[in-house]
């Protein structure tokens, strides 16, 4: 459970403010409590210029960007108690993700920097998810935490919304692991159990060989999907700018520090990385003709050339097997920051987030 007021100290408020505070949470699961002790209010001359809500997958939650042990994770984000499983949460929202070491344009400081020193220009709200789906953003929670449409950030007065979100609707991670992990040669004609993109039940039969079946999936369920999401997001922010952030092609210099990649493979999986940015800039032009959503499309690629994994710098996970954090795959699985971008790639998406907000 995450409270959205917890762990403020201070309101910043124009006009005369009401408080009620109470011990209930939406997520109705009442594994924690809630110990209330003051509250500080801060007048303003005016309400903040930029109102900022960072949505959207591991990607944005800055999974992989963080020192050994997940030392740069929110310790709420990063949690495990064996004796209280229900309150596990592996959000993984990492103090260097990249919608915090974006500056907006005009300023001297960086959004996270403005948010941490209570800048009376910015208000910002963080609630991206390791893992998440479309259907996580719009429908269904994650670690006991509120879909992020319905955690109460968005409204009339957001400027801005960043969000990453579909490569795992994708299904990146089950296919990264068809062909990057050592389990068979040529995964590209290899096939996965069907699944419903609703909400990742299985459903009966598979897809047929992977490269006849990414492209069909990604236009036809996944673009339309994240299309009616922006619409959604629009609706419920509708003065606010959305920037659907892209992904990087994942491998660089032909993948050679990695295990058993064949090259064939290698080149493959870029292409879906391709194909995946095609159809998330055509729903963002989808969004835009038919609901006037007010959304654009992030490129990072250019940005990541010669820098994925196995790059030079390298600023992709490969493979990672230690330093986990407290909330992560159990070895001898790998750590749920493998295949994400590390501290400089996050600085990378900030640069593309940037680039997009100048344009």
């Amino acid at each position: 459970m995450e409270n959205k007021w917890a762990d403020l100290g201070v309101f910043n408020f124009t006009g005369t403010p009401t408080v009620s505070l109470d011990t209930d949470t939406q997520d109705g699961t009442g594994d924690e409590d809630i110990a209330w002790d003051s509250v500080a209010f801060q007048p303003l001359g005016a309400k903040p210029k930029n109102f900022v809500v960072a949505m959207g997958d591991s990607y944005s939650s800055g999974e992989g960007a963080t020192a050994p042990g997940g030392k740069d994770y929110y310790a709420e984000s990063d949690y495990y108690d064996k004796t209280q499983p229900k309150t596990k949460n592996t959000c993984h929202r990492s103090k260097l993700a990249w919608s915090r070491q974006a500056t907006l344009p005009g300023y001297s400081k960086s959004i996270g920097a403005m948010a941490d020193g209570q800048d009376a220009n910015m208000d910002y709200h963080f609630v991206a998810c390791s893992g998440a789906r479309i259907y996580n953003v719009v429908s269904f929670g994650q670690n006991s935490e509120l879909p992020q449409l319905k955690q109460g950030y968005l409204d009339q007065n957001t400027t801005l919304v960043t969000l990453s979100v579909g490569g795992n609707d994708a299904r990146f991670t089950d296919i990264i692991t068809e062909c990057f992990l050592p389990n068979l040669v040529n995964c590209q004609a290899s096939s996965l159990d069907n699944v419903n993109p609703d909400n990742g039940d299985s459903v009966d039969g598979e897809t047929g060989r992977l490269d006849e079946w990414a492209p069909k999936w990604l236009h036809d369920q996944i673009r339309p999907r994240i299309t009616a999401m922006l619409k959604m997001i629009h609706d419920k922010a509708p003065n606010a700018k959305i920037v659907l952030m892209g992904y990087p092609k994942l491998r660089s210099s032909n993948g050679s520090c990695l295990p058993a990649i064949e090259e064939s493979e290698g080149k493959w999986v870029n292409t879906v990385a391709d194909t995946l940015a095609t159809e998330m800039k055509g729903a963002v032009d989808d969004a835009n003709s038919k609901y006037g959503a007010k959304s654009v499309f992030s490129d990072p690629r250019a940005a990541f050339a010669g820098k994925g994994i196995c790059g030079d710098p390298e600023s992709v996970h490969g493979i990672v097997i230690s330093g986990q954090s407290q909330a992560d795959n159990e070895l001898p699985a790998p750590s749920m920051q493998s295949f994400h971008p590390k501290p400089a790639g996050a600085r990378l998406y900030a640069d593309s987030l940037e680039s997009t907000l100048k344009g």
